[in-house]
């Protein structure tokens, strides 16, 4: 992408001392490619476009993530100035200070260490991962809606949260390939689950579909996810929720039974356990940004 780089600094973004911010953007053709004197994790929301990165230009849609490091230029792009081209991104940025505390927590010897620590003698000039399984989506989902609400301990929350990300992205990177091969069906059961999560699904029911025993199709599932099938499936059936809440009108009981809840009692508190929030809260929640006209 041709043109000026412009070179942002975190003195923007930053406020009263703490060292993290957040926002959700609607990406335009505004923005100029740019630098920044801080780490960001990009991660897409909503739509489609292009990433302009360094000299690429990379497609990209919802579940995409990227850990762009100190001094890489990128910029987002809808894939059409039309309005109903939008692409959504969410923004956690932070100062390297922050994790000077924590980092004993993270794995040394990883790409994703030396991309943030160790820019400069990093190969890897950023990062791009695929949340092909809903993992971070809930986790970015939560640290937003936690810099909004600034309860108290959010700053804490919000380091957990981020050292949990970490973690996970770490995780991502050196999953083992033999282990990958032998569940190399892997994206297809993601399919099966997505496709029938509304039904009473079982684990016996999808290692019957997969001709796997229970206990070695739900080892294998732990090892590709870092979740179990239980908590995969709430995670789905949950971020759908999300989805009905913020774009319909539809009632609570209605949405819970459209994703598989008949037990209106478990599903509330499943949703709070999720989300920190009722249902009712996170629809008023979502209904008070789009009237206060909040672009993040």
């Amino acid at each position: 992408m041709n043109g000026r780089i412009d070179n942002l600094s975190g003195d923007l973004f930053f406020e009263n001392d703490l060292d993290i911010f957040l926002n959700r953007e609607l990406e335009s053709f505004t923005t100029l490619q740019h630098t920044h004197d801080f780490v960001e994790i990009s991660f897409v929301g909503e739509g489609c476009g292009y990433h302009y990165i360094d000299e690429e230009v990379i497609y990209v849609k919802q579940g995409d993530l990227f850990v762009i490091p100190i001094g890489t230029s990128h910029v987002f792009r809808p894939s059409s100035p039309k309005q109903d081209k939008m692409l959504v991104i969410y923004n956690c940025i932070f100062r390297l200070e922050l994790l000077d505390k924590w980092k004993h927590l993270l794995q040394q010897d990883s790409v994703t260490y030396d991309a943030i620590n160790n820019p400069s003698q990093c190969t890897a000039r950023w990062l791009h991962f695929q949340d092909k399984h809903d993992t971070f989506s809930l986790i970015v989902q939560n640290m937003y809606r936690e810099y909004l609400k600034k309860s108290a301990g959010y700053e804490t929350v919000l380091t957990a949260l981020l050292i949990q990300m970490l973690v996970l992205l770490q995780r991502f990177e050196m999953i083992n390939e033999t282990e990958t091969a032998s569940f190399r069906m892997f994206d297809e059961v993601v399919h099966f689950i997505k496709s029938r999560y509304t039904h009473n699904l079982t684990v016996q029911d999808v290692a019957d579909y997969f001709f796997l025993s229970a206990s070695h199709f739900q080892r294998l599932f732990k090892k590709s996810t870092g979740l179990s099938f239980t908590q995969y499936l709430q995670n789905v059936r949950i971020q759908k929720c999300c989805e009905l809440l913020k774009s319909t009108d539809i009632p609570i009981y209605q949405i819970a039974n459209q994703v598989g809840y008949q037990d209106m009692k478990f599903f509330h508190a499943l949703f709070r356990k999720k989300t920190g929030v009722t249902p009712r809260q996170y629809r008023q929640n979502f209904q008070e940004l789009d009237e206060s006209d909040i672009s993040c």
